[in-house]
């Protein structure tokens, strides 16, 4: 029987140091029928030096300017004739057999319409770290901890997740990968399987490592405009988690007087020992000197 084509979207901006190692560990995967697409936000570096070295093994490319990387994504699977898809970020890298993997897990299991697995934190230079091991997809215990169980680097979903839960809302900079797992659990099982699949790489650059400021709006904007009114089992407890991640990130990015905001609405909504904990650390380095 004739294995299913996926389309893997790859993302890229200003990652040209690293996106060839990402490119080759798609392109080298142990799986066929794969196409791979590489949209990149018109980078500076030497990204497109990169891309054109591959162009030829392409489904399609682009380098233009866009709107963040979930319009980079949108714009990839718009072009994508998979019926398995899937994306990576431009700064991690698949293991070898991590497509195959996951299609058998999709193959034996024709119910289930995302899959993911563990992934190994790596540093910059490609140093391990620990590894991201995938937990249970519990939609209630995701939402109260507003915390993401779903592994992405590795992870597959078939189209029929796509046509159900997308286009990636591209008003998300942090969590609108969350927020398509939450949808695609809403409709069909969502599974982690124990293998791993991917390098996931933290550094300064990268999304997971740094950007306080983006990260604590993004999480006030999660809280308010998908949580509020979603109905999911737990909503409420999760938009206190929200504007308490996102109370810490503005601190972080010295925003004392929207960290006192996120943090009295995480109170109101979920009373907690941290939250208090935060607020008087807040106060006190907005009063003194």
């Amino acid at each position: 029987m004739a294995r299913p084509l996926v389309s893997v979207v790859v993302p890229s901006y200003q990652q040209g140091r690293f996106l060839e190692q990402a490119l080759r560990s798609v392109l080298e995967q142990e799986y066929e029928p794969l196409e791979v697409i590489v949209v990149d936000g018109a980078s500076a570096d030497q990204s497109v030096e990169v891309i054109g070295r591959y162009a030829d093994r392409l489904a399609w490319w682009t380098s233009e300017a866009d709107r963040g990387q979930a319009h980079a994504l949108n714009k990839g699977f718009a072009r994508a004739g998979g019926d398995v898809l899937g994306w990576l970020a431009s700064d991690d890298v698949l293991e070898p057999r991590a497509i195959a993997r996951v299609v058998d897990e999709l193959e034996r299991r024709p119910e289930v319409l995302l899959v993911y697995g563990e992934a190994l934190f790596v540093d910059e230079s490609g140093g391990e770290l620990f590894p991201l091991e995938p937990r249970a997809f519990d939609v209630e215990a995701m939402v109260r901890a507003c915390a993401n169980h779903v592994v992405q680097p590795g992870s597959l979903f078939r189209r029929r997740a796509w046509e159900l839960a997308g286009p990636l809302n591209e008003d998300g900079h942090y969590l609108f990968d969350f927020e398509f797992a939450l949808v695609v659990g809403r409709e069909g099982p969502v599974v982690p399987i124990p293998d791993r699949l991917a390098l996931y790489r933290v550094h300064p650059e990268s999304k997971s490592g740094g950007g306080s400021l983006l990260k604590a709006r993004d999480y006030v904007r999660f809280a308010d405009e998908f949580l509020a009114g979603s109905g999911l089992p737990g909503a409420a407890q999760g938009r206190g988690s929200a504007f308490l991640a996102a109370g810490d990130y503005f601190y972080d990015a010295g925003e004392l007087a929207e960290a006192r905001r996120a943090l009295v609405r995480s109170l109101r909504v979920k009373p907690t020992a941290r939250g208090a904990g935060l607020f008087a650390r807040t106060l006190a380095r907005s009063v003194l000197p």
